[in-house]
Parts: structure tokens; C-alpha cells; sequence
């Protein structure tokens, strides 16, 4: 066996022991450069070109152990902590719809919440074990088609509760609500392309908010405007951008936001929002049902009515108000405990973040964290009387398998995201 034959087999030993071929090109590479070094220095010290490459062979060692070693450092990583409190959310989620079945004797919502549960486990595996930077090169078209099938929604779409959906086939689909998450997921690609030394960067970050902006504000959709604006602004934050350059957009943002809400809310509307501040103004009326929320915290206890209670002084148990209805019947301990697994992931979260290498994925990993805990803290804090009172799922928990199903995917492609975190940077070597 000739002596560069060597080399390429001690390459291809190597590769073996590394379960991920993504990386294998980038490894390769990586080890022809030190046996060319290797090799270089050792001919300048006089030897042989057969002797410098038999001496740079036994120089590095064995390739069984290189390559295990490179191995442990570029497998694949799971940050398993998320998936179990995912999964105590879901089973929460599922005794919560088994307590609401009990006492309103309704047996579409346990089975409903299996099999959204199901579809979004599959959705979950599948979206896992791909790659997400296929993605990247379809971020802007994904973007445009969220705004087109948006657009047609709210002009074409058929009522259901006050909000246009998209009929596909016999099912209604609230493309509103899911909008901002598709938007979000499409403007981490397109920050993550840019070039943010540029001119008019200000204006084209505005060209990207404002339609989405108006659009959401035209049907008076405040809370998945406020949304919409806050992942854009935490996207703009996570990007390379200039801090004056941040700031501008940023004013220009909250403006833009401010007037267009201002333009197309109602008074009645403004008055919603702001009734939290003073409920008991119009008890029967506008305040009418934070104060229900409040009662139903404070008649609960540290461990609440019991499973199987009713709750019949508030809507929409199963959806808006579920962290009422649980706090309701099973007390305040299970509600502190549900903020704790919130603020838990949450810290998680930023420490994955910040273990990601690739902007892409930082940028999505950052994105989701706003899709995912501003609902989730948001639906907890009106309960108290804390936020405005608004039409908010509580993430993995309330009854509706649009949203479980989203949000098991949008945990697929964070997980995807932390799991090839060191595979990602020799990939796109």
C-alpha cells in the first residue's frame, strides 16, 4: 500500500467512529491540512517523503481513538430537561381536559386533546430529525405566501366566532392566529440572510412589519399584533444590527404598531384592554369578567375545588380561561407550579441559545422563545389582573388542536436547532 493511501485510509478509519456524515467532508478536510503540515515539517527537517508521512501517521495517534473522540464532540445532543416539561405540560394539559370532561360531561375534549396530542407527537419525531436549514432559502417566499393566504383569509374567509378562517375542504383553519408564527419563522430567515452593514436598513425592516401590521390591526386582532411585534423586535435584537440602528426601528415599530391599533379599534375595544386596570369601575360590564377570574383564584385555596369542579361564572374553560378553571380546581399550588416549569424552560431556553453557533438557528431558537412564553405568561398574569384580558391559549395545555399541534412543532425544530448545534458549524464549513 503506497504511503498517501495510508493517510486516506487512517481519514476514512476515522470517519467511521463518527456517527454523523454531515460532518465527515469538514473532518476530512480538516485532517488532510495537519498531515500536510505534519508532512512539510518533517520534510524540511530532512526526511524522506515516505518517512515524513510514515512519522506524521504515528505522530497522530490512533484513529480509532480520533475519531470516537471527535465523535463525542460533534454527536448529536438532546437537552432532555425540555422534553420532560413538555411533556408535564401536555399531561397537565390532558387531566385538566379530564376534569372539564367530568364536570361538563363533554367527551369531545379529552378525545380531541389525544389526537391533537398524537399528530403533534408525530409532527414533533418527524420535524426533529431533519435538517432546519433547508428552510433558510424558503424564508422570504414563505413570508410573501403568509401575507397572500392572510390577505385572502380576512377578505374571503368564512366567520367563525367573530374571525375569519380558511376553509380547507370542510375544516376551518384560524390562519390569523397562526400567522404570526409563520411570519416570525419566515423574518428569522430573512434577518439571518441580510447584509446589516447596508443602507436603509430601518426602512426595509419597516417594509417587512407594516403589512402583517395592518392587516392583523384591520380585524382587531391586538394580542397577535402585540405578537407579531414582539418577536419581530426580539429578532431585530438577536441580529447584528447597530444599537442606533435598533433603536430607530424599534421607535418606528412601537409607532406603527400604536397607530395602527389606535386606527382600527374600536373605543369599545380600547375600553377592554384597559379594564383590567380598574374593574370593579364597571362590575357588570367590562370588568365583569376579571373580576370572575379573580374570584375563582381567590375561592381555589392552595389546592383548590377538587377535580371534576364547575366553574360556570366564566367562558371558554377549556380555551382563554383554562389557568383559571386549573387554578380552580386544583388549587394555587398548581398554578405556582406552572409558572415555575414556565420560568424553568425559560432559563433553559436562553442557555440554548446562547450554545448555538449558527444566526439561523439563533435567530429561530429566539423567535420561538417569544411564540412560545408570551402566551404562556401572558394567560397566567390576566388571571391575576396583571394584563389585559384577551383571547389567549395557554401553550400545550388549553383545548384547540390547531395551536397544539403548532406548538409541538415549533418544540421539533428548537429541539432540531440545540441537537445539531455541534454538528451545524462543520456542516457549513
Amino acid at each position: 500500500m503506497s504511503q498517501p493511501d495510508k493517510i486516506a485510509n487512517y481519514i476514512e478509519e476515522v470517519c467511521r467512529q463518527i456517527a454523523s456524515k454531515e460532518v465527515h467532508p469538514a473532518i476530512r478536510l480538516e485532517l488532510e491540512g495537519h498531515f500536510a503540515e505534519k508532512i512539510a515539517d518533517y520534510r524540511e527537517a530532512g526526511y524522506s517523503e515516505e518517512a515524513a508521512i510514515a512519522q506524521a501517521i504515528a505522530e497522530m495517534g490512533d484513529p480509532v481513538s480520533i475519531g470516537r473522540q471527535l465523535h463525542q464532540a460533534h454527536k448529536p445532543r438532546m437537552e432532555w430537561s425540555i422534553v420532560a416539561m413538555i411533556a408535564i405540560l401536555l399531561g397537565v394539559g390532558l387531566l385538566t381536559m379530564f376534569s372539564l370532561h367530568t364536570a361538563m360531561v363533554n367527551d369531545k375534549l379529552v378525545e380531541n386533546k389525544l389526537v391533537g396530542m398524537l399528530i403533534g407527537s408525530i409532527l414533533f419525531v418527524l420535524i426533529l430529525f431533519s435538517n432546519y436549514r433547508k428552510l433558510l432559502k424558503y424564508s422570504r417566499y414563505l413570508y410573501f405566501a403568509t401575507l397572500i393566504v392572510l390577505l385572502f383569509t380576512l377578505h374571503n374567509g368564512e366567520m367563525l366566532n367573530g374571525i375569519p378562517h380558511l376553509a380547507i375542504g370542510s375544516t376551518l383553519v384560524n390562519f390569523v392566529a397562526l400567522s404570526p408564527f409563520l411570519f416570525t419563522v419566515a423574518l428569522a430567515g430573512v434577518f439571518a440572510q441580510w447584509n446589516w452593514n447596508g443602507r436603509h436598513i430601518t426602512w426595509r425592516a419597516l417594509a417587512y412589519f407594516l403589512p402583517p401590521c395592518l392587516l392583523l390591526a384591520s380585524e382587531q386582532q391586538t394580542f397577535m399584533l402585540v405578537l407579531f411585534g414582539s418577536a419581530f423586535l426580539f429578532l431585530l435584537a438577536a441580529s447584528p444590527v447597530k444599537r442606533r440602528t435598533l433603536l430607530a426601528v424599534s421607535g418606528w415599530i412601537a409607532a406603527s404598531a400604536s397607530g395602527c391599533v389606535y386606527l382600527f379599534s374600536s373605543p369599545y375595544m380600547l375600553d377592554r384592554w384597559l379594564a383590567y386596570l380598574s374593574p370593579y369601575n364597571d362590575p357588570n360590564g367590562k370588568g365583569y369578567l376579571a373580576i370572575q377570574m379573580l374570584e375563582a383564584v381567590r375561592s381555589a385555596g392552595l389546592w383548590g375545588q377538587g377535580f371534576g369542579s364547575r366553574l360556570d361564572t366564566l367562558p371558554a374553560t377549556e380555551t382563554d380561561f383554562v389557568f383559571a378553571y386549573l387554578i380552580y380546581s386544583f388549587g394555587l399550588a398548581a398554578g405556582a407550579m406552572l409558572f415555575a416549569i414556565g420560568l424553568f424552560l425559560a432559563g433553559r431556553w436562553i442557555r440554548a441559545i446562547k450554545r448555538v453557533k449558527d444566526r439561523y438557528g439563533s435567530l429561530l431558537l429566539t423567535g420561538i422563545a417569544v411564540l412560545t412564553f408570551l402566551p404562556y405568561f401572558w394567560s397566567m398574569l390576566m388571571t391575576f389582573g396583571l394584563l389585559p384580558r384577551v383571547s389567549v391559549p395557554l401553550p400545550f395545555i388549553s383545548h384547540g388542536n390547531t395551536h397544539l399541534i403548532l406548538q409541538m412543532a415549533l418544540m421539533g425544530l428548537a429541539l432540531n436547532i440545540y441537537r445539531r448545534k455541534d454538528i451545524q458549524p462543520l456542516a457549513q464549513s
